[in-house]
C-alpha cells in the first residue's frame, strides 16, 4: 500500500493521487501495470499522458455571460493527442495500444445562442467491455426552458472517457469512467445562470486529476463541492447581493469509475435509479433525499400532514452559493453497479408532482429493457415533463449501464 504523506491514508500501490485528500503520492517507479507488464515512470509526465481515449461532452444549458467552457478543452486537442502518442512510444515499454479501438478526442458544446424554447442535448455510447463488470455505458442529456419561463437557469455537463490497453502477453486493461453534473440555478437577475455555470465548471476542473486511478474519497469530494460553493459565495459577496437576490444553485453529480459510482447532491435536484435483476421485479429507487423543510420537519418527528400544511414546506435547507462553505453539508454516498441500471439525474422542473414515480414504468423501464433507444426515451421524458409540469426549466441526464 502507498501511504499518503499528507493524511496518512492507505492507497493501493497503483494510485498516483490519494483517494482521501487528493494529495500527490510518491509512486514506486518499479510498479507494474497489470504485471508483468512494466511501465517506466522515471520520466516526468503529466496525467493527461495516460493511455486513455476520451469522448468528452460538455453542454452548457443556457446562454450566459459566463459560458460553460471547462478546461479550454478545444485548445488541448492537439496537445493531448501528441501526449498519448509519445506515451505509447516512450513511456509504455512492452505495452501497446490497440489502434483499432482508439477514438479521437471529441468536444461537443452547445451553440452560443439558443432559440426559443431554449434547449440543448448531448449523447454518446461506449461499447467497451470492462474487466470490472460493466459491458457498456450509454448516456444522453437535455435541458429545456419549459413552457412558462423566458430564460433557462439550469446547466449540465457530461464527460466520459474510455481506456483500452493491451500487452504483448495478451494481458489487457479496459475501463470506463464518466462524470455527470446537473445544476438548477436561482437568485435574482442572471444569478441562476451564473451560479449553475460556475459550479459546473468548478467541479469539472477539480475532479479531473482523480480520473487517473479512482473516484475521490468522501473527504475530497466534500472539499470539491465546498470549493465550488465558495466561488459562488464570493460572487455574492463582491456583488453585494442580498436576500432573494443572492444567487445559488442545486447540484446533483454522478461519477462512474468502471463499476464503482459515487453520487453527491445539494438541494432538491434528484438522482433516480431503475434496475432489474434475474430474480426480482424491476424497481425505481430515489438515491437522493431533498434538502428541504419537509424532510427536516419529518426528521424532527412531525407528522406528514402537519408538515405539509406549512407554507414553507418546500423551501430549500441546503443550496450552493448563498452561505459560506462552513454551513454546507453535501450528501455523498458510494455504490457498486451489480445489475443493469438506468440512472436519471433531473432538476425539480421534471420531478415535481411525482412525475417520475408515476411514469417510470412507461418512460424509463422501456429504455432499460432496450425497447426504446436512449435518445428517443429522453425526448419522450422531456415532452412528458413539459406537458405535466412545464412551470419551470427542466433538465435530465440518462446514464444506461449494462453489466
Amino acid at each position: 500500500m502507498n501511504i499518503c504523506p499528507s493524511c496518512q491514508g492507505e492507497n493501493p500501490p497503483i494510485y498516483q493521487f490519494c483517494q482521501f485528500c487528493g494529495s500527490k503520492i510518491s509512486v514506486d517507479t518499479s510498479r507494474s501495470l497489470n504485471a508483468p507488464q512494466e511501465v517506466d515512470l522515471d520520466k516526468e509526465h503529466d496525467f493527461d499522458a495516460e493511455p486513455y481515449d476520451e469522448l468528452i461532452d460538455i453542454v452548457p444549458a443556457t446562454p450566459s455571460a459566463t459560458p460553460t467552457v471547462p478546461l479550454n478543452l478545444t485548445g488541448m486537442l492537439g496537445e493531448i493527442s501528441v501526449q498519448v502518442n509519445e506515451l505509447a512510444a516512450s513511456q509504455l515499454a512492452g505495452v501497446s495500444l490497440d489502434s483499432s479501438e482508439i477514438e479521437p478526442l471529441q468536444v461537443f458544446t452547445a451553440p452560443a445562442d439558443f432559440s426559443t424554447p431554449m434547449s440543448s442535448t448531448a449523447q454518446g455510447i461506449s461499447n467497451r467491455s470492462s474487466s470490472t463488470g460493466l459491458k457498456n455505458i450509454e448516456y444522453a442529456g437535455k435541458t429545456d426552458v419549459g413552457v412558462q419561463r423566458d430564460r433557462n437557469e439550469d446547466d449540465f455537463a457530461i464527460i466520459f472517457q474510455t481506456r483500452s490497453i493491451s500487452g504483448s502477453n495478451q494481458i489487457s486493461d479496459r475501463g470506463q469512467r464518466g462524470l455527470f453534473i446537473l445544476c438548477d440555478g436561482m437568485g435574482g437577475h442572471d444569478g441562476g445562470e451564473v451560479a449553475s455555470t460556475t459550479v459546473v465548471n468548478s467541479i469539472i476542473e477539480q475532479f479531473r486529476p482523480f480520473w487517473i486511478d479512482t473516484l475521490p474519497g468522501q473527504k475530497k469530494l466534500n472539499e470539491i463541492i465546498c470549493q465550488a460553493n465558495q466561488e459562488v459565495f464570493s460572487k455574492n459577496e463582491s456583488g453585494q447581493r442580498e436576500s432573494l437576490g443572492r444567487m445559488g444553485t442545486t447540484l446533483v453529480t454522478l461519477a462512474i469509475h468502471d463499476a464503482e459510482t459515487v453520487i453527491a447532491h445539494v438541494g432538491d435536484s434528484r438522482i433516480y435509479k431503475v434496475s432489474r435483476s434475474a430474480d426480482a421485479e424491476p424497481q425505481l429507487t430515489q438515491l437522493t433525499r431533498d434538502h428541504e423543510v419537509l424532510n427536516q420537519l419529518l426528521d424532527m418527528g412531525l407528522d406528514l400532514d402537519t408538515a405539509l400544511a406549512r407554507p414553507d414546506v418546500h423551501q430549500l435547507t441546503q443550496a450552493i452559493g448563498p452561505h459560506p462553505s462552513s454551513r454546507l453539508e453535501p450528501a455523498i454516498s458510494y455504490l457498486a453497479i451489480a445489475e443493469p441500471s438506468l440512472f436519471l439525474l433531473c432538476s425539480d422542473g421534471l420531478s415535481d408532482n411525482d412525475l417520475i414515480e408515476n411514469n417510470w414504468r412507461s418512460h424509463l423501464l422501456p429504455i432499460l429493457n432496450r425497447e426504446v433507444d436512449l435518445s428517443t426515451g429522453l425526448d419522450n421524458l422531456m415532452e412528458l415533463g413539459n406537458k405535466e409540469n412545464g412551470h419551470d426549466n427542466l433538465t435530465a441526464i440518462l446514464v444506461l449501464c449494462e453489466c
